[in-house]
């Protein structure tokens, strides 16, 4: 009897999970199936690959040579499938996204699917994973992704952000406002892993404000403003909706980058990974800077620069 590759996903679910239970639940079958592959792998491989206890089963060294071999085999496979289909690029909500699903086929001259990045995913760790091939995704400055192996970055777009509040409300009337002018109102955040809360919360305590910081659903977040409960920070390039005004902060407070993470080992070749870039900053200057206050805040600052050195 030899290994399959059931016995190694078996194998490797339960070295992360811990449990029978557990890496059940992670491959979608039962216990039972669980506890018999793995009767089944041990056979295989000749000894013993988990201790089991009462706080659940630990890898024995035999276990934690077959693991690590089993990760390899399991990547190279993944990477295998995905040479013979298309592309799986993924991206966080921000103005260039509707850009990516066209640009992408373009500017690869493949098939490409673009997907919304889960809410619960860190960006970076899809790429590092094998989930995706690419993400397009923003970050902060002090609360960027973290570095991961075989994770490489393209920066596309620096850009400032601006805040969105209620068109009716004190503030609606005004074309740019300094932080301070903010102080007491609740600020929102959307639940998507880009380390957004965290950037906001020192940016207003830097600024000495004592703020609400709540995170509230995408699709609720701007009826919230409209409605004059909360103040949300925005893309610059977003479109205005009814009922909702963007104001520009004064002295650029907030900032964001967008960027390109690709792997370094996978199908991506450095070359298309560049062209799909240049074609992104084509429409960032070309469609995403063209909105009349965007347009208004470069005039104000000509020494700023969207496009940042690769």
């Amino acid at each position: 009897m030899e290994l399959e590759f059931r016995h190694l996903r078996v194998v490797l679910a339960l070295v992360d999970a811990g449990t029978l239970t557990e890496a059940a639940a992670q491959l979608g079958i039962t216990q039972p199936a669980v506890s018999e592959t793995l009767r089944r792998a041990e056979r295989a491989a000749g000894g013993a690959l988990f201790r089991r206890g009462a706080h659940g089963a630990s890898p024995t060294p035999l276990g934690e040579l077959v693991a690590a071999h089993a990760r390899g085999v399991l990547d190279s496979l993944a990477q295998l499938k995905a040479a013979g289909s298309a592309l799986q690029l993924s991206c966080t909500p921000g103005t260039l996204q509707p850009h990516l699903v066209v640009l992408a086929p373009e500017a690869l001259g493949r098939a490409v699917d673009v997907h919304a990045a889960p809410e619960s995913a860190v960006p970076v760790e899809l790429v590092a994973a094998g989930r995706a091939h690419a993400v397009l995704a923003t970050d902060f400055p002090g609360h960027e992704h973290p570095e991961l192996p075989g994770v490489r970055r393209t920066p596309v777009a620096d850009e400032p952000m601006f805040v969105a509040v209620a068109e009716d409300g004190p503030l609606g009337a005004r074309c740019e406002v300094d932080l301070a002018d903010l102080t007491g109102l609740t600020w929102a955040v959307t639940p998507i892993r880009d380390r957004r809360r965290a950037y906001l919360l020192d940016a207003l305590t830097r600024a000495g404000l004592r703020a609400r910081v709540r995170t509230v659903d995408h699709g609720a977040a701007f009826g919230l403003v409209a409605m004059g409960r909360v103040v949300l920070p925005v893309m610059p390039g977003a479109r205005p909706r009814a009922g909702i005004v963007f104001l520009m902060l004064a002295g650029t407070p907030l900032t964001v980058r967008t960027s390109l993470f690709w792997r370094a080992d996978g199908p991506l070749r450095p070359a298309e990974v560049s062209r799909l870039r240049d074609r992104l900053v084509a429409a960032q200057h070309g469609l995403v800077e063209r909105t009349p206050l965007y347009r208004e805040w470069l005039r104000r600052h000509p020494d700023w620069r969207t496009t940042p050195s690769k």
